[in-house]
């Protein structure tokens, strides 16, 4: 086991501990060295001492003083002790022991003296080093060894234990400067086991476990998985161990998942043209969405390799690896100008994620306005530590929001869930404006900052208006930023080429939680359940229900479009408010596939803003007035999505006719009435439809 196991650069997880200041007993062992600290346990490089001087070295890997009585953490560290326990292969870390002292759970366990792959990549990017493409098959190839026997791994009777790793990363894959490879950490393995005693850790039970970024489709959508669910992951690893790039990663884990999900590794191929032909097949089945496209085994995607190296007259062995990590881990200094090792690809400029989603915020409960009694702080709040700090928001119209503390306040103002005109209270201070307490305008500066540019039109809007704006940005194909703003709300909806692709919103009741809990996707309880298992403090709720299996991702993602939707439509209700469009202002996240064109959303926000007594009083000056539509409107508001009931109403809409006649006759019966002055007002919004006047004088 190497020293940065549990630490991987990409998967939220801590950083190696501080070393301890010398050698300590715990029990029949003498630690030496803190080498890691991972989500639930200390990693100690150890020795086990014996008589006449007896010493080895070895690893011994026990729970966090602080989960030492946490009985779920204890049975994950039984189940990898009972896995690997019954796996004896060179290609796989060897456990020596599980044991308790003092309350303490640990197992003992090989130590490999080396890097784990992740480490190694790691520095190959930092130094501008590639790995050669012999060495990256060769890993893999071995770490196929060690899953191969795990799959085919039975009990002393020769039952199948059916094992599968769940978590092949990169941070698992230890490399010997001896040039040996082993996979290790099967503590979130499943297998059929015997029966376990009451309250053992069951793997099975969680949604899905492992490191996101090496997840394969089944997993994340929660489908049943074997075996080449590993082999997905070890397409993953070839791919950047071999491109310095990660495959599937996101900016946020949401995105990740959706990614994961598709599974589009062409495009990836597209930019990385460099790998060979033959690689890119291989790569190309172990990376198959569909698990019966892909591998069936790790010996099958062993054999491909093996073949691959035969015909390219490529030889690689362990001696092959071992030069490789004394070059990376250990250069020797430099003599002069050197070329970095040998490579088929250009350099990595920087590590790669896509984005296509929106990166979404978490949810507390609001309290009421008058939760707290107030007290005086000053704005610039220099003596308060915000670090420890508690915050509530309120926008005029809305409860307040929170208490948050600081890393959620953080988030939400970094997200622009935040505007600098609502209120905030500092520890139970009086209400102040947002952009008046300089502490916190200081952790995003932008967001306070005053527009650098004077808007392309702007002016005043209404319920009357609002549609039509929206209408003028799409139909004209226009891009930027539109800033809608009533009293203490404030709305950023961004454009490209017509299309929305970003909103933010300060109305906390348009946040992710207070969404799913009003459309009873989730309960409160479940919110705060999640957030509660978190093992970031600045988690996101889309992951954490995913993770705590509270929503299947599918209609996590279903969810963040319908919140998009709603969220741009809101506006559609304002009586009042004022609007200013910034031509060209970029928007700070990747776009958003929202599966909707904007005149299906016009129409959608008309279906949720516009009911009959509003439509009324909006044409109550031109019921008696004929209409002047084209001959063919029918068929040029197909784009508006329209009902089939809105569709009948669209063929109603004649030349000449007034609204007065056709509500009065059956095209205004029930609830024919609603959906032809919907159709009616959606199509004079988008200049389909207009009033004859009579002329002046």
């Amino acid at each position: 086991m190497s020293a940065s196991d549990d630490a991987p650069l990409a998967d939220g997880q801590a950083q190696p501990a501080a070393a301890p200041e010398g050698p300590r007993p715990f029990g029949k062992y003498e630690l030496v060295e803190l080498i890691g600290t991972g989500g639930m346990a200390e990693i100690y490089k150890a020795r086990s001492l014996g008589p006449d001087g007896f010493a080895k070295l070895l690893v011994v890997k026990k729970i966090l003083p602080e989960y030492a009585q946490n009985k779920a953490f204890i049975n994950m560290l039984i189940a990898e002790a009972k896995v690997t326990s019954l796996l004896e292969h060179p290609n796989i870390v060897q456990i020596f022991e599980l044991g308790e002292i003092a309350g303490q759970y640990y197992i003992a366990m090989e130590l490999v003296d080396g890097a784990d792959l992740l480490d190694v990549l790691a520095r190959c990017t930092r130094d501008k080093l590639r790995v050669p493409t012999e060495i990256a098959l060769f890993i893999v190839s071995e770490v196929c060894k060690g899953l191969a026997h795990a799959h085919a791994a039975t009990d002393a009777a020769g039952r199948a234990l059916n094992i599968i790793h769940r978590d092949v990363s990169p941070s698992n894959i230890l490399l010997g400067l001896n040039g040996a490879v082993k996979i290790m950490d099967f503590g979130v393995a499943t297998a059929d086991l015997a029966a376990a005693p009451d309250g053992t850790f069951d793997p099975t039970t969680s949604t899905f476990k492992g490191k996101l970024g090496y997840l394969s489709p089944e997993q994340v959508l929660g489908h049943p998985i074997d075996r080449r669910s590993d082999v997905f992951a070890l397409g993953i690893i070839l791919f950047e161990a071999l491109t310095l790039k990660r495959l599937f990663v996101g900016k946020t884990d949401i995105q990740t998942i959706v990614n994961i999900r598709e599974a589009n590794v062409e495009r990836k191929f597209k930019r990385h043209s460099y790998i060979p032909k033959g690689i890119r097949a291989i790569l190309q089945r172990a990376l198959a969405r569909d698990p019966t496209r892909r591998y069936q085994t790790a010996t099958d995607l062993q054999e491909a390799i093996l073949d691959y190296l035969f015909e390219s007259r490529l030889r690689v062995t362990g001696r092959s690896l071992a030069a490789f990590l004394r070059q990376v881990l250990h250069p020797a200094p430099p003599l002069g100008p050197s070329p970095p090792l040998a490579t088929d690809a250009p350099p990595p400029r920087e590590l790669e994620t896509d984005s296509d989603a929106p990166v979404e915020e978490e949810v507390l409960p609001a309290l009421p306005a008058d939760a707290h009694a107030r007290r005086q702080l000053p704005r610039d709040l220099r003596r308060v530590d915000l670090s420890r700090a508690s915050f509530h928001f309120r926008v005029d119209g809305e409860p307040a929001f929170g208490p948050l503390d600081f890393p959620r306040m953080s988030t939400l103002v970094a997200t622009r869930c935040v505007s600098p005109r609502e209120w905030v209270s500092v520890n139970g201070s009086d209400w102040l404006r947002t952009g008046e307490v300089q502490a916190i305008v200081d952790l995003h500066p932008a967001l306070f900052e005053e527009e650098p540019d004077r808007p392309l039109f702007d002016g005043p809007m209404n319920r009357h208006r609002t549609p039509r704006l929206l209408n003028r940005i799409w139909s004209g194909g226009l891009s930027g930023k539109l800033k809608l703003t009533r009293a203490t709300v404030q709305k950023e909806i961004y454009f490209d080429r017509g299309a929305p692709v970003l909103v933010h919103s300060n109305l906390k009741s348009e946040l992710l939680g207070a969404f799913l809990i009003e459309r009873g996707l989730v309960a409160p309880e479940d919110v705060d359940r999640a957030l509660m298992v978190a093992t970031e403090p600045r988690a996101l709720l889309g992951t954490a229900l995913v993770r705590s299996g509270l929503l299947p991702v599918d209609r996590v993602a279903t969810a963040l479009a319908e919140q998009f939707r709603d969220r741009l439509v809101e506006p559609f209700s304002w009586a009042t408010g004022w609007y200013e469009f910034f031509a060209g202002v970029m928007p700070p996240r990747p776009p958003i596939p929202l599966g909707a064109t904007p005149p299906e959303l016009l129409m959608y926000g008309i279906r949720t803003h516009y009911d009959l007594g509003c439509l009324r009083r909006i044409f109550d000056a031109y019921l008696d007035k004929p209409l002047v539509v084209p001959a063919d409107l029918a068929a040029r508001v197909t784009p508006l999505g329209l009902l089939e009931s809105e569709q009948a109403a669209a063929r109603a809409l004649r030349a000449d006719t007034t609204l007065s006649q056709l509500l009065a006759g059956p095209s205004g019966a029930g609830e024919g009435r609603l959906s032809l002055l919907r159709v009616a007002f959606a199509c004079f919004q988008t200049d389909h439809l207009a009033f004859r006047l009579p002329r002046p004088g």
